[in-house]
């Protein structure tokens, strides 16, 4: 179990009552606080407001590997695009009206001579029906370390001390 105010993992808590709230506290952190019972408890109903946040905090902070990939430009564009447009019977000069652009930058796309940019390539993608963009491949990335915690209410009260 976790004390609500140092973040000390105990055996067992003391119910206290601390300027209005009712903390499950360790030993140490008892003589902050008045003890209550289990029925003077009740009247507070703070129950784990406080705890929900340790637990939550705690899972958060836990070192995790992640795989992360990103979308990124398919490397056969050029084939996929002209197949595309080829399936639907039109021309590359069609195309280009279609989508607004020249012929140019349609016939050096489909040789791979040019990479479309971001508005040039969603509109192609929605002229002739395809997905330009790939996922990449995964790579194992270490997130957040639970080594770094935040200020505790047990850490300000021993600055006080101090």
């Amino acid at each position: 179990m976790r004390c609500e105010m140092c973040g000390k993992d105990v055996p067992h808590l003391r119910k206290v009552l601390i300027e209005g709230t009712v903390l499950n506290v360790c030993n140490e952190c008892a003589k902050f606080g008045t003890p209550v019972s289990e029925k003077e408890a009740m009247k507070y109903d703070t129950k784990s407001t406080v705890q929900e946040r340790l637990e939550m905090r705690e899972k958060r902070m836990r070192e995790r590997d992640v795989l992360e990939s990103e979308m990124v430009l398919d490397p056969e564009f050029a084939d996929r695009v002209r197949n595309a447009r080829m399936k639907l019977g039109i021309s590359q000069e069609e195309l280009a009206k279609k989508i607004n652009e020249k012929h140019s930058v349609i016939s050096k796309i489909e040789h791979g001579d040019l990479v479309p940019d971001e508005n040039v390539r969603k509109k192609l993608e929605k002229a002739l029906s395809i997905k330009l963009m790939v996922r990449s491949e995964p790579v194992a990335v270490q997130k957040k370390s639970a080594q770094r915690r935040g200020l505790t209410l047990g850490d300000l009260i021993r600055m006080e001390e101090e």
